[in-house]
């Protein structure tokens, strides 16, 4: 019995010992994201989603309703400065629905290193965009969601798929 006592003394200490913090490399070059978001991008789908039905679980609470307008009409363009700092954006609507509820004017996000909310701007009027997953940047597409609400309650919501030209 008192061999096993040490045994499993000598395992604890080793154990503990044994534990040491490890340095890890680095995992890679830092992204700009707002740089990556930099340029002109064309709509190539929407999809619209019911959020009640979502919440109540119904079965049908998506739509691509990319066909039922011409929303492959539509083009945004961010542009910013060297370092990557937003500054204006303009959008061509074409005869797509509109996304926004002016074409022209300033953006901004939320947080410079890992974005999640685009803000338009016009004077003092702004529109929110939700900024979808970026890691389809370096290939070229990118999410932006927008979300219509009634009493402070989602009701609608629609995801804008964008390819860069």
């Amino acid at each position: 019995m008192k061999n096993i006592k040490y045994m499993m003394l000598v395992v604890c200490i080793l154990s503990v010992w044994g534990c040491k913090p490890e340095e890890f490399g680095p995992i890679g070059a830092e992204e700009n994201i707002l740089k990556e978001l930099q340029g002109t991008w064309g709509l190539t789908k929407v999809t619209q989603k019911d959020e009640d039905a979502a919440t109540k679980g119904f079965p049908y609470k998506e739509l691509d309703i990319t066909s039922v307008y011409a929303y492959k009409d539509l083009v945004i363009a961010f542009q910013g400065d060297a370092a990557g700092t937003p500054t204006a954006f303009t959008i061509t609507p074409g005869n797509s629905p509109k996304i926004s509820d002016f074409n022209t004017g300033t953006w901004m996000v939320d947080n410079a290193k890992a974005p999640t909310t685009i803000t338009l701007k016009n004077g003092t009027v702004t529109s929110d965009l939700t900024l979808g997953s970026y890691a389809e940047l370096k290939s070229g597409k990118f999410y932006l969601k927008k979300v219509k609400k009634f009493n402070g309650k989602a009701i609608v919501s629609y995801t804008y798929q964008f390819t860069k030209k």
